[in-house]
């Protein structure tokens, strides 16, 4: 019974991985495509190609190493060789990773279950370390168990259905290009309809003279063409990525993928740019030394870049802040690293008519030399300026 019970702990990793990666395909195509290409895989299109091949010949692999470990055929000469190995793999993958930056077995998310559940390197290596640990048990202990025909499809059936569950989206999560067009759109026609209206209006109305149609028609048209203007104005962050003319300067780079800063630098002569990573710790730590440092009038205005999930921007601001800083939310990670232009996350910049005075990275941020840099005097270390817990749609902002 332990046997069985271990095969199917062993099978539940397994599937679930494959499967949470291909909730979040974008998400591990990025971290492996940095991992080969280098931290600028974004601009090298061709290669990208291959690297989505791979990682769907990975994700295949640990799918078909999931659902073996619930059969008989094959499993002590090929199933748990391959199973053992693989995870020995890519413990070993994972110590050398950790080992080549600082905080790298406790910082970041190791991909092994896509951004479905972040897990940092450490964790990852203990739940690999466990199921090497299940693996040799079994290996030991088998003596053909075998399991019901009706127990490997029910199995398979019940991790696919508790994993996909982690990706199920509200339909309120529109993001906000997509919500403005439509409402916009819907503006327009209404619009139209109203001036073909009143175009067929008869020239004798009682109720409308000439002059007055006129005007009312005027006035619809010119409401039409600016709406339009600002249809054509609004990003196709989709179009943007095989666009070869976008943008290439790092203020042009936020500008087109947050709408929404462009509009806010202009209210502010000098503001702070922070790009920060939902599932990351030292991103909450950054964003609560910063949250801090706001009674005090040295402080810059704030605005943040948020990669990931509506829940997991709520509870970042939950952790580490309040979520009435404007704010941008970003879902696909390579346009993330784009923004991030080869740096870790976070990142932040202090930008000033149009330039970037100023920048610190995971590196680089230091809170004491933070603070001397804009003269604060005044910090409060329990201020998070609590509030609104909200479940804010990309793009949208409480300003």
């Amino acid at each position: 019974m332990t046997v069985q019970i271990s095969r199917l702990l062993l099978s539940f990793l397994f599937i679930f991985g494959a499967i949470s990666k291909l909730i979040s395909m974008p998400f591990f195509d990025g971290m492996v495509a940095e991992l080969i290409l280098g931290q600028n895989y974004f601009n090298q299109p061709q290669e990208m190609i291959l690297v989505q091949w791979l990682t769907r010949i990975l994700v295949a692999l640990e799918l078909w190493v999931g659902i073996a470990l619930l059969q008989n055929k094959g499993f002590i000469k090929v199933t748990l060789p391959l199973t053992l190995l693989t995870l020995i793999l890519f413990t070993i993958h994972l110590f050398y990773e950790s080992l080549k930056t600082e905080n790298g077995f406790t910082e970041g998310n190791c991909g092994c279950f896509g951004d479905v559940l972040p897990m940092n390197n450490l964790e990852s290596i203990t739940k690999n370390i466990v199921g090497i640990a299940l693996a040799i048990y079994v290996w030991i202990k088998y003596n053909n168990q075998t399991f019901r025909t009706w127990i490997p499809s029910f199995f398979v059936g019940l991790v696919t259905l508790f994993t996909l569950s982690f990706g199920v989206k509200s339909y309120q999560n529109v993001s906000e290009t997509e919500s403005l067009s439509t409402s916009i759109q819907d503006t327009i026609d209404q619009d139209t309809i109203a001036v073909n209206f009143l175009d067929s209006l008869s020239v004798d109305s009682a109720s409308n003279s000439t002059s007055n149609k006129e005007t009312l028609i005027e006035e619809s048209q010119e409401k039409i063409i600016r709406q339009k203007e600002i249809i054509t104005t609004i990003p196709n962050i989709d179009a943007s990525v095989s666009n070869q003319n976008k943008p290439q300067s790092t203020i042009e780079l936020l500008k087109y993928y947050a709408p929404d800063l462009k509009s806010h630098l202009q209210k502010n002569d000098t503001t702070l740019v922070c790009l920060f990573s939902m599932t990351c710790s030292h991103c909450q730590e950054v964003y609560r030394d910063i949250s801090s440092m706001k009674s005090s009038p040295q402080l810059p205005p704030i605005y943040l870049i948020n990669y990931g999930t509506s829940y997991e921007q709520n509870y970042f601001f939950s952790q580490a802040g309040s979520s009435k800083d404007p704010h941008f939310k970003i879902e696909d990670f390579t346009i993330f690293k784009r923004l991030l232009e080869g740096k870790t996350y976070p990142r932040i910049l202090c930008v000033s008519n149009g330039k970037i005075l100023k920048e610190w990275d995971v590196d680089s941020y230091q809170k004491e030399q933070f603070i001397n840099h804009f003269g604060i005097k005044e910090i409060n270390e329990k201020e998070k300026d609590g509030g609104l817990q909200l479940d804010l749609n990309q793009g949208e902002s409480p300003w």
